[in-house]
């Protein structure tokens, strides 16, 4: 198992320095400027902030514990994203080991090395697990209030039901997914103990109470976007604000669910299987895993079947959110890994591999043909070229973001239109700056001028060419305004002094 940590932990490490421009970078950033928020301004978990929203913008968020760590971290080691991605890894590892403890509880102790095994060279497991979002933290809890409960059925210790109860409201807390592991909850407590297991004050206590605080977050992160109308999607519309901001048709406005053209259509599946296939599982991992579907028997198979049929029917109801966000599937890498532990564990039983291959080199030989079978999967996922990006990093909004931190100073206030539209943290993180972010079709002269009576001090945009064109009132009124020149920046960045008059 050290072993399987090690490499898991060493993939991880893969370009841990890289600034916040590789795949879902929107999401990382989002995640940055929280804990940046905390750092520089005020250390408030309770009101996280967006920097799209305003000078001053609560927004309705999952519990943000790892901006607030990544926050502590900064105040004691120096601010750098490096942190928040290392943070990201201690918990991705923590996963690899739950899921070991998982797959030994229900199926054995191969199987559980089986499954770790799969969580650590996942494409996507190591990818995620050390992308600042906060994915690899609920997926890590999820494992440990599973594991946890299953443990309490089994010796009737009061200590891994209080554990499991913890973990479960982090679970929630971090990701409102998380939720999603009641289902092989109660399946085990089922399974365990019948009906008397919900007759059980103890259960109800430490499975309640974090169920109770984790709605009462959720009640409070809704209260927040009745308030200030920004949101991350939680229950809320992305990309949109509210009228007080721009009054305006809102065409860009993202929904997640799911549609009845795209459940009956053929593309989402096969998006989704794709993904499963290379990305998530590797082709070989996939194959065995759907073996393990088809011929597992065992009493360990009943959580894993749940825990497959609740993320699967979130797939199926938040359809458009899986399509467009392939880390919406994370969760699925350790429940597919327990089927495949279930008919690949004699690879990774010593004992049966060297009566049947050979004590002296059979245990040698097998290993380094899976760790061959394990690194041609890795590298035919791809997900070097098109998640972390070493030889293409998007860097054009980074730049543009440094010039423009240079012109003018940190932590002003203004209005942006850069490359990923409304409600767009990117050019405002890189340019260390608050504001609001549009679009071509949803920025206008009236709404400049709205803003600039709600604080904001500069206008920028990394597309002027196209903004010229769509939104000529908009150019005759920075006409009117005094044009900065900045160093070192793209083509067709460009930045205006809203207060100051040409």
């Amino acid at each position: 198992m050290l072993c399987v940590m090690a490499v898991g932990l060493g993939l991880r490490l893969l370009y841990v320095t890289a600034p916040l421009v590789d795949a879902h970078r929107w999401r990382q950033v989002d995640t940055a400027a929280i804990a940046r928020a905390f750092y520089e301004d005020r250390f408030n978990p309770l009101r996280p902030e967006a920097i799209w929203g305003g000078p001053s913008a609560a927004v309705e968020s999952e519990f943000p514990l790892l901006p607030a760590l990544a926050a502590l971290a900064y105040s004691a080691l120096g601010p750098s994203e490096m942190w928040g991605r290392l943070l990201v890894i201690a918990f991705s590892l923590g996963a690899i080991w739950f899921t070991y403890v998982l797959g030994r509880q229900l199926i054995g102790a191969p199987a559980g090395l089986a499954a770790a095994a799969v969580m650590a060279v996942s494409p996507a497991s190591v990818f995620y697990g050390r992308a600042f979002m906060p994915d690899s933290l609920m997926v890590c809890f999820s494992l440990a209030a599973l594991a946890g409960v299953i443990a309490h059925t089994r010796s009737g210790a009061v200590a891994p039901l209080a554990g499991a109860g913890c973990a479960l409201g982090l679970a929630i807390l971090v990701k409102l997914p998380g939720v999603l592991v009641l289902a092989p909850v109660a399946a085990c407590l089922w399974q365990a103990r019948g009906l008397r297991a919900f007759a059980d004050r103890r259960l109800w206590l430490a499975l309640g109470v974090p169920l109770l605080l984790a709605a009462l977050w959720y009640w409070h992160a809704y209260r927040i976007y009745l308030e200030t109308g920004l949101t991350f999607g939680v229950f809320g519309t992305t990309k949109t604000y509210p009228a007080h901001v721009a009054v305006t048709e809102w065409t860009t406005a993202f929904s997640k669910w799911s549609s009845l053209e795209l459940l009956t259509g053929w593309s989402f599946y096969n998006t989704m299987l794709s993904r499963l296939y290379f990305l998530h599982l590797t082709p070989a991992v996939f194959a065995l895993a759907l073996v393990g579907l088809a011929i597992w028997r065992g009493a360990g198979r009943l959580a894993a079947d749940a825990w497959l049929a609740a993320l699967t029917a979130f797939i199926l109801g938040a359809g458009m959110g899986h399509l467009g966000h392939d880390y919406y599937q994370l969760p699925m890498v350790p429940v597919l890994a327990l089927y495949f532990a279930a008919v690949a564990w004699p690879v990774f039983d010593p004992a049966w591999v060297s009566a049947r291959v050979g004590r002296r080199a059979g245990p040698a030989a097998v290993w380094v043909a899976v760790a061959a079978i394990a690194a041609l999967g890795f590298w035919h996922s791809g997900v070097i070229a098109r998640h972390f990006r070493p030889e293409a990093p998007d860097v054009r909004i980074l730049r543009a973001g440094e010039a423009i931190a240079r012109a003018v100073g940190t932590r002003q206030v203004m209005v942006v239109v850069d490359d990923y539209g409304v409600n767009s943290p990117m050019l405002l993180y890189f340019a260390h700056a608050k504001g609001w972010s549009f679009d071509a079709a949803t920025i206008s002269a009236p709404v400049v001028r709205n803003l600039q009576a709600q604080g904001a001090r500069y206008f920028a945009a990394t597309r002027w060419s196209q903004l010229r064109r769509a939104q000529p009132d908009l150019l005759l009124y920075m006409q009117t305004r005094r044009q900065l020149l900045l160093d070192g920046a793209p083509a067709d960045t460009v930045l205006f002094d809203l207060a100051a008059a040409r």
